[in-house]
């Protein structure tokens, strides 16, 4: 008997490696597997790393990260937290790009066309994938309201620490925006006025330069004045969106979204990977016609980080796309499975 005890302990804890999600579905019949292998090999190191490593794999897969189909019927869920977690950790630098090619387009007293279609590209991609962004950051926040009011909040208590706590650093570290807006406006003498577009853009072009260059710039001293605290908080601010991500990714998948919203999500991963595709050959077609200034791929720093950053922005619409494909086809794939009851005048019941 106390064999039997001490077996369904050790199997129990090795069923922690596992989300909740699997723990509900699979999580007793993995304890009565694991007490029979236990019976037969007591010790095994390789079974325990096997499940630690599935176990992990799982775990990711509930937060999105992955498309392994943890929930059921959370295949499309979880290819839409996998893109925002992504987009995500990629945006500041998606935004840094984008105010120094403005900048640079701005700074010419001649526009080759070429030059100005890839910038006006880049700008339109740009804003309508930051309203993309907020449009599912307030869905989100919305459905954790209704359901905190409703009494079915359990699930989505730590995520939703962790993107208040990571959002609220994030707006910490901006808190200079309204200085910086303040700064430009046309009530101080020499500032922009707001109603005119072009203005604006390029307001907005500069002072999103000004904020996004020192979280972009790994380990930078920052100016003189510059506390170390402030620096060491700038190079923070890329891991506090992946983590901010990571959080959104995890309510996806637990929220209980609306009816239109839940319609939407596959639309939604749609849009998202079609405007970074275009985001990418807008950037990479801007610098090819010679948007750049003696080639710097990102100044003045280094242009080798820019480089690599265009490297690793190249791989997030393939795994966006990815993402779409392998939900588009797990969407139809439930679509031919589903039975539908026809009355007898030929509909559908």
């Amino acid at each position: 008997m106390k064999i039997k005890l001490d077996d369904e302990r050790r199997a129990t804890r090795l069923l922690r490696w596992y989300p909740p999600a699997w723990c509900e579905r699979y999580g007793q019949e993995f304890v009565d597997h694991l007490e029979q292998e236990f019976a037969d090999r007591p010790i095994n190191f390789g079974r325990t790393i096997n499940i630690a490593y599935k176990g992990l794999v799982a775990r990711v897969s509930d937060v999105g990260l992955l498309n392994d189909e943890v929930n059921p019927g959370g295949f499309t869920r979880a290819g839409l937290g996998t893109s925002f977690a992504i987009i995500a950790l990629m945006v500041v630098i998606m935004l840094d790009l984008w105010s120094r090619a403005m900048l640079a387009w701005s700074g010419r007293r001649y526009h080759p066309i070429p030059v100005s279609a890839t910038t006006g590209i880049l700008t339109a991609a740009m804003a309508l994938l930051l309203v993309v962004l907020v449009a599912i950051v307030l869905t989100i926040a919305v459905s954790v309201v209704r359901q905190v009011v409703r009494g079915r909040a359990s699930r989505l208590v730590a995520p939703s620490v962790l993107a208040v706590v990571s959002g609220g650093f994030l707006l910490y570290v901006a808190r200079s925006l309204p200085r910086l807006l303040g700064a430009y406006s046309h009530l101080r003498q020499g500032g922009v006025r707001w109603t005119h577009l072009g203005s604006t853009v390029y307001a907005f072009a500069e002072i999103t330069w000004e904020l996004t260059q020192r979280w972009v710039t790994p380990w930078n001293q920052g100016g003189m004045g510059v506390p170390a605290v402030q620096v060491v908080m700038n190079d923070c601010v890329p891991i506090a969106m992946f983590v901010f991500g990571v959080a959104l990714a995890l309510l996806i998948r637990r929220v209980e979204l609306p009816r239109i919203g839940a319609r939407l999500v596959f639309s939604t991963l749609a849009l998202l990977g079609g405007l970074m595709g275009v985001f990418l050959v807008a950037y990479l077609t801007w610098s090819v016609v010679g948007g750049p200034s003696n080639y710097e791929y990102f100044f003045p720093e280094s242009q080798w980080l820019g480089v690599v950053y265009l490297i690793i922005l190249a791989l997030v619409p393939v795994l966006v796309v990815r993402s779409t494909l392998l939900a588009r086809r797990h969407q139809s794939r439930r679509q031919r499975n589903r039975i539908e009851i026809i009355n007898a005048e030929g509909e559908p019941a």
